[in-house]
């Protein structure tokens, strides 16, 4: 009897386990198939839709109207992928890429944007003034051609037969003027000299500046990042937002309404934008004492945005300045970092401000509420022309 029992209690297990078995090879198949035709959706999705700049900028007349455009839309989708690869103390940067628009070049500085500048047969690039251009996605220049980034202009407008000037793109995407200042140190360091820095910045220090962090110089993905190194617990899983499911989860649910990051309360941001100044300022410190030490010469420039300043607005533009007062995208939450930028620019000089360029130009130029389409950085790079070819 005993014996019996025990094989049927045997049998019962092994019955169990073949089903458990059974159980969890289904529900892993189910999750793989689920995952391959979430890609294949989002994949069908974003060949017509796109997201960052993309989202706003494919039916913007200051930019759907070049021919080139949806093919760097489709090429930056790749492009804004280098963000996820890791570089000491700066976080990320920009990794090696070759498209139609988009050419990030191998180069003895690292990766870099190609900038396209002019031929100048009375010169060689041995003999030419090197101006390194430091700054955000908006210098890098996310959605468009190389040519017409902010740098490739800028060689358009200070090279001329009687000069000769070798710009060089350092703009990553994301990038704030602490993780500038560190690239800086890097190139240094490692032994380039260059003979003019430019700093082109503002709106990251105003947008990490004003976030709910309880840092007032914070990073793009910072709350991500400290609780990965903390060890917190949701941080843990959030190689989730990665997956295809909930990707597409959150495409469906968008229409319920989206969260931009939180901001801090009303209250406190005259304080943050003082706070976000000031570190701005040690930063361009530092960056002037460096080029004393070193010998090249350092000038900054506060950007545009359409936030701030008078410029005529046409009606998509007028859109996104009203998106900038919803909760999905509370870039009004900027306006006071602008406003005090203004204010100490006015001071010292120890930058220059642009925020209002634009308020005699009637055309589209923002292809979101900081990018420019090539007009936009056409303008900007011949007020940055004014100051460092004098």
């Amino acid at each position: 009897m005993l014996q019996r029992w025990h094989g049927q209690g045997a049998e019962r297990s092994a019955t169990f386990f073949t089903s458990l078995g059974y159980l969890v090879f289904s529900l892993i198949l189910a999750a793989i198939l689920l995952e391959i035709a979430s890609r294949l959706i989002l994949s069908a999705y974003q060949h017509f839709h796109r997201s960052t700049v993309a989202e706003f900028a494919a039916d913007n007349p200051a930019f759907s109207s070049f021919s080139w455009a949806r093919e760097c839309l489709e090429e930056q989708s790749v492009t804004s992928k280098q963000r996820h690869t890791y570089f000491p103390f700066r976080i990320w940067g920009v990794t090696e890429f070759h498209g139609s628009c988009i050419n990030n070049d191998m180069t003895d500085m690292g990766a870099v944007r190609r900038t396209v500048n002019p031929p100048n047969p009375t010169c060689s690039t041995n003999a030419a003034t090197n101006v390194w251009v430091l700054g955000g996605s908006t210098v890098y220049g996310t959605g468009i051609p190389d040519w017409a980034t902010l740098p490739s202009y800028l060689a358009r407008e200070v090279n001329t037969t009687a000069r000769c000037i070798h710009v060089i793109n350092l703009g990553v995407e994301g990038y704030a003027s602490n993780q500038e200042l560190l690239f800086l140190l890097e190139q240094l360091k490692a032994g380039k000299r260059p003979d003019v820095v430019v700093f082109y910045d503002g709106f990251n220090d105003a947008d990490f500046g004003t976030m709910l962090s309880g840092n007032p110089t914070p990073h793009m993905g910072f709350a991500g990042i400290k609780g990965r190194l903390e060890g917190k617990v949701a941080s843990r899983f959030d190689f989730l937002k990665g997956l295809g499911m909930w990707r597409l989860a959150e495409q469906a649910t968008k229409s319920w309404g989206r969260s931009g990051t939180p901001r801090a309360p009303a209250s406190e941001l005259r304080a943050r934008a003082e706070k976000a100044l000031s570190n701005y300022e040690e930063n361009l410190k530092i960056a002037k004492q460096l080029g004393k030490a070193y010998g090249f010469r350092v000038y900054a420039f506060w950007q545009p945005a359409i936030i701030y300043g008078h410029k005529p607005l046409v009606s998509y533009e007028q859109q996104l300045l009203q998106l900038s007062l919803s909760a999905a995208y509370p870039f009004h939450s900027l306006l006071p970092v602008y406003e005090e930028a203004q204010r100490r620019a006015s001071g010292d000089g120890t930058f220059i401000f642009l925020g209002d360029i634009f308020d005699s130009t009637q055309e589209p130029l923002y292809l979101d509420w900081v990018h420019l389409n090539p007009r936009g950085n056409e303008i900007a790079a011949r007020a940055l022309a004014i100051y460092i070819t004098q």
